[in-house]
């Protein structure tokens, strides 16, 4: 609807006692009252009227100034054509229009949300648009962190659901996996290097392993994977992996190594590391392409309270280890970045990515108190930052301590006695014949009750008590304090295909416990046995 405005006697009239008020001090009046801005605009868009807000907070001139100013210009650039279509809508439709936008102040770069109205309004056969704006900044801020916090959660969720997926076939899938590794490493070593079988064999055992890795990296994404985290040297266990990452990018991109963190200890398993380290090498190799650098570089820093005014305490104050692997590849889009923690997002072409390495990082970033900083730019190269707090002085255990890897593991068995429970019959199986390959005595019981039968009515001594963690009736650290009453002294290597978050509490996370994750292959389940049996174990 139009507002004719007509000359004529105001509003106010004659009031008793009261003499009359001069129009234009109550029009001004009415406008200066108004919270926030007034304006008219001709059908140019120009400056006919305003009140002070609209001058001194928006437009930040002089009356004189304003007069002819473009009401236009005080848009946002992004926000510029809509409010044009706008405004020439209103003047041709006369319908009134109220809109959101951002108005910026005195010129920018800085802007304000308004809530504005506009109508038209004919004046003397000529056509205006009357409005006013509101600010609604706090508001709109408001909404954007709850849907910032909404993303968050979606998020969140998504990973909550692929952690399930994969915590769900994992159990059955490594039980598989560990017996098609297994058997397929046995026939290898029972077949002639001149055999047609090998090639075969070699693919099966590929093949498996890939499978392997790729539960691994679901289940080390969704921070499902069992881990037995130790106190380690960052400087050192970055350095010890050094060999292995040059043959992984190859000899025509250069890799960089500067140590920063001389003697700083975080606490993580020392496998993640690997991971860490491998899948950000490969994403740099792969952004390289042809020729260019890697550089792995380590560093400390204190981070306090100010550091993380947007994080709401997802990062905490203190001081971290930072990791950094800094390459100049092809970079990232900015649209990309938000995307690439995401499982199975990746910008690689079919079938040369999972789209789970960083997704991995993630969650082994996450599951050990740290946080990642990523910067990237389209051609200049990406930077990814792990950072993982730093473990005190007085930690309770001494870096790089207790390691059986550095022990020698013994060709043969002497004679030991390996008492194993599995209720998996095949894997039952795989584990007694390839024991018993190496000379070992073994005994074996598909359930809790028959092992503790066995441990009895067994007459010499039992050295290695090899069991699965979940087992029917009694778990395997019950079945350990059990069996250790009837043999003192015992060594005891859980095993399980189960996810972290399931056999959580069952006693295998406790310092000083030894396991291995199904699927395990031959050489793995003899070393891991060796290695206890030896005297440094």
């Amino acid at each position: 609807m139009d507002s004719t405005l007509q000359p004529g006697h105001g509003a106010f009239g004659e009031l008793q006692g009261i003499s009359r008020i001069p129009e234009h001090d109550i029009t001004d009046s009415i406008i200066e009252s108004i919270p926030g801005a007034f304006y008219m605009l001709d059908a140019m868009g120009r400056y006919v009227r305003w009140n002070a807000f609209q001058r001194d907070v928006i437009v930040g001139s002089g009356d004189r100034e304003m007069a002819g100013c473009n009401a236009m210009e005080t848009f946002h650039p992004d926000d510029r054509a809509e409010a044009v279509q706008r405004m020439q809508r209103v003047l041709e439709t006369g319908v009134e229009d109220i809109a959101e936008g951002r108005v910026l102040l005195r010129g920018g770069p800085d802007y304000r949300w308004f809530l504005m109205t506009g109508r038209r309004a004919i004046i003397g056969g000529m056509p205006f648009i009357i409005g006013t704006g509101v600010d609604i900044t706090d508001r709109k801020r408001a909404e954007e962190e709850n849907e910032k916090l909404g993303q968050q959660l979606q998020h969140s969720q998504k990973m909550e659901i692929v952690g399930k997926l994969a915590g769900g076939i994992a159990h059955d899938f490594n039980n598989m996996l560990a017996v098609i590794l297994g058997h397929a490493e046995a026939l290898l070593e029972e077949t002639p290097e001149d055999s047609d079988g090998r090639d075969h064999l070699d693919s099966i055992l590929k093949a498996a392993n890939r499978s392997a890795d790729l539960t691994r990296q679901l289940l080390s994404f969704a921070r499902r994977q069992v881990v037995l985290p130790k106190v380690l040297e960052l400087d050192q266990a970055i350095a010890d992996t050094m060999s292995l990452l040059h043959r992984l990018i190859g000899e025509h991109i250069e890799l960089d190594w500067r140590p920063g963190a001389g003697g700083v200890r975080i606490r993580i398993d020392p496998s993640q590391v690997d991971q860490i380290l491998t899948n950000l090498c490969v994403n740099a190799r792969d952004a390289i392409g042809r020729n260019g650098t890697v550089t792995i570089s380590s560093s400390i820093v204190h981070l306090g309270e100010r550091a993380f005014p947007q994080e709401r305490g997802e990062r905490k104050a203190g001081e971290y280890a930072v990791l950094t692997v800094e390459d100049t590849g092809s970079g990232m889009e900015p649209e990309v970045l938000p995307h690439i923690f995401e499982p199975f997002f990746t910008t690689k072409e079919l079938g040369k990515g999972t789209g789970l390495g960083l997704s991995t990082i993630y969650g082994i970033v996450k599951q050990n108190s740290g946080f990642i900083d990523v910067s990237s730019e389209p051609g200049r190269g990406s930077r990814f930052s792990i950072h993982l707090p730093v473990v005190a002085e007085d930690g309770s255990v001494c870096a790089g301590s207790g390691s059986v890897a550095e022990c020698e593991v013994p060709g043969r068995s002497d004679g030991r006695v390996v008492l194993i429970v599995e209720d998996e019959p095949d894997i039952l199986k795989l584990c007694r014949f390839v024991l018993e390959a190496r000379g070992f005595a073994v005994l074996s019981a598909p359930s809790p009750g028959e092992a503790v039968s066995l441990a009895r009515s067994h007459g010499g001594s039992i050295d290695l008590l090899l069991t699965d963690v979940i087992l029917p009736k009694m778990n395997g650290s019950e079945l350990a304090s059990r069996i250790s009453e009837l043999h003192p002294g015992i060594r005891v290597l859980y095993m399980s295909g189960y996810t972290a978050d399931v056999i959580d509490g069952q006693g295998v996370s406790a310092r000083g416990v030894r396991f291995i994750q199904k699927p395990f292959s031959v050489r793995e389940l003899a070393s891991k046995v060796g290695e206890l049996l030896t005297a440094c174990s």
